[in-house]
């Protein structure tokens, strides 16, 4: 083409593209239709909580979940990834309770699975003979997890629970010993729930239960925490009404303090804290498992399934430790009472007891110390222990009725479970209170549950004090 043709035709294309912008423009701006929708505002504060079903005989079970979790939205839209953060996540501990995990921005919308990858896995469980035995997982992963019924992420905030099977996870042979963990969709079930209101909230619909960590910053009312070895690192606010207990007095003199925390989840998504607990300072850690031996007043030996502080990190999650209690006193022996309704009851007292005589195998403790935690397979200086909620299946027996709510029965504990390889006792008697978060219904003789409460050794029975009964 000649220069000169060139030249005719351009003012002719400039011509062309002004008219087309202005005819859009004489539209309306956001109206040009390009044949795909705009994705749909996302939804702040949606919590990702995670959960486990235990297995009798499993005392530890970690993961590691890759970031993100991919959610398929209804349809044939693009998966949306959901960040989750660097984790180790110790499951058994969790049993019949769901922990946040992450606070994520999700679209809304109808979602119809997940894809979810477990980069590392192990097991500990307890032999016939009481001996622990760990198990590793194989190598990363992914599986995709089908809803049923779909998931729908509505216009307020709301919470996504991710509840493990450990049951559906493991792999056994003709006698019924664990040999491998398999993860399949029946591993995980997965659902969703409104932001309860804050005085009905329970573990899957907003209430923070036990949540241990280090508060790592504080800006203003609100502070961040780093929650164990979960890796979730979370964002609290406090009021006037907040409680400082444990040797804390506000909220400025808790920044890197190991602590416990109560709370709710407020209507617009926040994490409140009710409460927040001084377990121990900088320089001091706590770390809380399963007792497996014991010699009283002397020693425990543990395996880890979580904990805080100085030396405490990921690899110890699942190690074994030792306890010195030569230096505990009476009132160095405490119990998380935190969530319980003790109504009616005398805790402690002689059918609740946690002291130096009573302490006993089995039964989950947080052990905290003014020092770091030392390499796996060593010695914790201690400085107080603490009875610790934990979870066990059963079938009930001897079921008395009582009033306003409240029952006694027995748990009949499965052959293989960890606490009879232990110890040799077969029977848990449970006091179920007004309180208790009863999500299993009716019970009468012969219902297969699942118990979480406070364990305790009388010298000749276990008693639970249950927080919460599930199917």
């Amino acid at each position: 083409m000649s220069s000169f043709a060139s030249l005719a035709i351009r003012p002719l294309l400039t011509g062309f593209v002004l008219a087309i912008i202005l005819s859009v423009a004489g539209c309306g701006s956001g109206n040009i239709n390009t044949g795909v929708p705009p994705p749909p505002p996302a939804v702040p504060n949606t919590q990702i909580r995670i959960g486990d079903a235990a297995v009798d005989e499993v005392i530890d079970f970690p993961v590691t979940i890759a970031s993100p979790i991919k959610l398929q939205p209804s349809g044939t839209g693009a998966q949306i990834s959901v960040a989750v953060g660097p984790n180790h996540l110790e499951l058994s501990h969790m049993a019949a309770k769901l922990e946040a995990l992450a606070i994520a921005n999700i679209p809304a919308g109808s979602y119809t699975s997940a894809d979810i990858t477990i980069n590392t896995s192990a097991v500990t469980f307890v032999s016939p003979g009481g001996i622990p035995v760990v198990l590793f997982g194989p190598g990363a992963v992914t599986v995709t997890v089908p809803f049923s019924p779909a998931i729908t992420i509505g216009s307020t905030p709301s919470i996504i629970n991710i509840d493990f099977s450990l049951a559906n996870s493991l792999l056994t042979s003709s006698t019924g010993a664990i040999v491998a963990i398999s993860f399949t969709p029946s591993s995980f079930t997965i659902s969703s729930s409104a932001v309860a209101a804050e005085a009905s909230q329970q573990d899957d619909t907003g209430e923070i239960e036990a949540l241990n960590g280090t508060i790592s910053s504080v800006t203003g009312a609100s502070f961040g925490l780093n929650v164990g070895q979960s890796g979730a690192q979370l964002t609290l606010a406090t009021d006037g009404t907040t409680q400082f207990t444990g040797g804390l007095t506000n909220l400025a003199s808790s920044v890197n303090q190991v602590v416990k925390i109560e709370g709710v989840t407020k209507s617009d998504g926040t994490l409140f804290a009710k409460e927040i607990e001084g377990v121990e300072a900088l320089a001091g850690s706590e770390i809380n498992g399963t007792i497996i031996q014991l010699t009283p007043s002397i020693s425990l030996s543990m395996v880890a399934q979580d904990g805080n502080g100085a030396g405490m990190d990921t690899t110890k999650v699942g190690a074994s430790f030792t306890a010195d209690l030569t230096a505990l006193t009476a009132g160095k022996y405490l119990i998380d009472t935190h969530g319980m309704d003790l109504s009616g009851l005398a805790v402690p007292g002689p059918s609740f007891p946690f002291d130096a005589a009573t302490i006993h195998a089995g039964q989950r403790v947080e052990v905290d110390s003014l020092g770091a935690i030392p390499a796996g397979g060593g010695v914790i200086t201690t400085d107080k222990v603490r009875l610790e909620q934990q979870a066990f299946n059963g079938t009930v027996a001897n079921f008395v009725a009582g009033t306003g709510g409240k029952a006694t029965f027995d748990l009949t504990l499965p052959s293989d479970s960890y606490l009879t390889f232990l110890t040799g006792q077969t029977v848990v008697h449970v006091f179920q209170q007004a309180g208790t978060n009863n999500k299993f219904g009716t019970i009468s003789n012969g219902s297969i549950l699942r118990v979480r409460g406070l364990l305790f050794w009388t010298g000749t029975t276990f008693n639970m004090i249950a927080r919460r009964i599930t199917p």
